[in-house]
């Protein structure tokens, strides 16, 4: 039990280490303070530069990765191999080197799938990618997450590997209400479109349409 407290643990500081804030304030800036203000590879890929976001992004792919990696090299079973991956999700998250700030933790959770599942991992991210591009990064993280779910109890693996996805449920969409704060009872509308679109603002309108308009115009 000790071990696995321990496990859980490191996979929490690692899932801390703040690379995209390192990476930005290399770059002379606090990813903290500018565009939605979380340390996610797509932010500082937006607001910092383009090399500093794709360091940041297999940065983040990497401790999660790492996490997971670590417990299975020690012989800990899947289940504690799953909460380690849901540890670095949650230190990303919420990272204690950042008094508690953090990104919105999918890097994190596919380094950490990539570790403990690739096939389950590799079908169910075809739904992020696709609607990523087609239409929202964030209505495809929820697909991803269910296909993972329902992928891993078709495999009779939800108990183990379906761990990972299910449980990080829990910190994923709570950091898309963030700052909490700002929220209350009559904001609804702004709750539902947080955990929807990870914004204030519903983005019904499809990714690709606004790049073809781009295209265009040039």
């Amino acid at each position: 039990m000790v071990n696995v407290i321990l496990f859980i643990i490191l996979g929490y500081l690692l899932g801390s280490i703040p690379f995209g804030f390192i990476f930005s304030k290399i770059s002379g800036k606090d990813v903290l303070k500018i565009g939605w203000r979380k340390t996610s590879g797509s932010n500082v890929f937006k607001n910092v530069g383009a090399w500093q976001g794709l360091l940041t992004g297999l940065s983040d792919i990497g401790k999660g990765f790492l996490a997971v990696w670590l417990a299975q090299n020690f012989g800990e079973p899947v289940q504690v191999q799953a909460l380690c991956g849901v540890a670095a999700v949650t230190g990303h998250n919420w990272s204690i080197f950042l008094k508690f700030a953090g990104g919105r933790g999918i890097g994190t959770l596919i380094g950490a799938f990539l570790a403990l599942s690739p096939a389950i991992l590799g079908f169910s991210v075809i739904f992020l990618v696709g609607l990523a591009l087609v239409w929202n990064a964030s209505i495809g993280t929820i697909f991803f997450l269910v296909a993972a779910i329902i992928i891993a109890a078709i495999l009779d693996q939800l108990a183990t590997v379906g761990l990972l996805p299910l449980v990080s449920l829990l910190p994923v969409f709570v950091k898309r209400l963030s700052p909490i704060k700002e929220l209350s009872l009559n904001k609804k509308e702004v709750i539902k479109n947080r955990l929807i679109f990870d914004d204030d603002i519903p983005r019904w309108d499809l990714r690709i349409k606004r790049m073809v308009q781009r295209l265009t115009k040039t």
